[in-house]
């Protein structure tokens, strides 16, 4: 599965790349790779790409969210341990909430939104197909630690 989590970080780059990589390190308790000074890591559940000098379609994306997103995160799990992968990346990003509390929004493929964070409060889509339903699970969610709804977000634009 390949998604990206859009951020309006108010950390510097170095700061939110290392910050990353602790929490990183802290969720997965195993050993987490290090490349291209912290714009690349990897674990043996996925590799993440932080973005925060060029980020491809920037103006675009910041109307599509309606966020002014200056940080991107993509995410590429891997397919024998997506499962295990997905709780250890949604654990990271409640993490990420906790230290931070960044405006956000996550998106598989590219297009579908399956939650958006904004005003301290967690949305998630329910407009979902049949396999983001399955995964997306209330359990899952509540991995966040953070309150939240449930909405349509694809009417919500």
């Amino acid at each position: 599965m390949d998604c990206e989590l859009f951020l309006v970080s108010n950390l510097d780059n170095e700061t939110l790349k290392n910050t990353i990589y602790n929490i990183l390190c802290e969720v997965v308790k195993d050993k987490v790779t290090i490349y291209e000074s912290f714009s690349r890591l990897s674990c043996r559940y996925f590799t993440i790409d932080i973005e925060t000098e060029d980020i491809t379609g920037i103006d675009f994306i910041r109307e599509e969210y309606k966020l002014e997103i200056n940080a991107e995160i993509r995410i590429q799990l891997f397919g024998q341990t997506f499962n295990e992968g997905l709780e250890v990346l949604f654990y990271m990003i409640g993490d990420i909430l906790s230290i931070s509390n960044p405006d956000m929004v996550f998106v598989e493929n590219g297009t579908d939104q399956l939650f958006r964070k904004e005003n301290d409060i967690v949305i998630v889509n329910t407009n979902l197909d049949q396999y983001q339903k399955k995964y997306l699970s209330k359990k899952l969610i509540n991995s966040l630690k953070y309150p939240y709804i449930e909405r349509d977000l694809c009417s919500a634009r």
